[in-house]
């Protein structure tokens, strides 16, 4: 068997993901970035977000999953972040945001995002991550951009900080996808009412960081329509 290829993990920073995924062929005319400066439910940001990602520190503990039935009937693209992709949170958080986002974001004809996707949608989330693991175009961009970032580049370890993402499915429910729990990726919240999806995140990640004693190292970032 050929080894695996390695992975290095990638900086938050919505500049580097915007040329990193134009590089694997999104249309830049159709999304763009943008970093949350504010987790005050009052000031929602102007524009119309897709998804939210969301950095954090990792404690190093492995969460269960506790998806609910409505999983199945969203029909929710997932991905695991498996051994081998240790340090691919971010990418796999990115996934997650376009991967849930397919009749909003635009894929160039025959780009490496689109032939992955195509590839992929009718597999499980594991054999997704298997895919990804041996794609070498998404893996030349990836270490490419991972080289662009202002730190020195993280091998294949525990990097000390998480990525998930959090998506609206069609029918109106908030998740949050982390391809490294234990069991389905996909946590259900909450159906979406007459509150926004930033009030809901806001009130999640003000949550999580309860959780972590209070700790301010995280970074909010949105994919959002151009």
């Amino acid at each position: 068997m050929s080894k695996s290829l390695s992975w290095h993990a990638l900086e938050s920073d919505p500049d580097l993901w915007r040329v990193y995924m134009e590089k694997l062929g999104a249309d830049g005319n159709s999304f763009e970035f943008i970093e949350i400066y504010s987790l005050d439910e009052d000031y929602p940001p102007e524009e119309n977000i897709y998804a939210f990602i969301f950095l954090y520190p990792d404690n190093g503990s492995t969460p269960i999953s506790n998806v609910s039935s409505q999983d199945v009937h969203d029909n929710l693209w997932t991905i695991k972040q498996i051994d081998e992709l240790d340090s691919c949170c971010c990418l796999i958080a990115l996934l997650h945001a376009i991967g849930n986002n397919l009749d909003n974001i635009v894929l160039k004809a025959d780009s490496p995002l689109a032939m992955f996707f195509e590839k992929t949608k009718n597999m499980t989330a594991d054999e997704r991550a298997v895919v990804l693991l041996n794609d070498q175009k998404i893996h030349q961009a990836h270490e490419e951009t991972a080289e662009q970032g202002q730190t020195a580049m993280v091998d294949s370890e525990r990097v000390g900080y998480h990525y998930i993402a959090y998506i609206v499915s069609k029918n109106n429910n908030l998740y949050a996808l982390n391809g490294s729990t234990r069991g389905p990726q996909a946590k259900f919240i909450r159906e979406l009412d007459k509150e926004s999806f930033y009030s809901y995140v806001t009130r999640e990640i003000k949550q999580r960081i309860h959780e972590l004693n209070g700790d301010i190292r995280f970074n909010l970032i949105g994919l959002a329509r151009k």
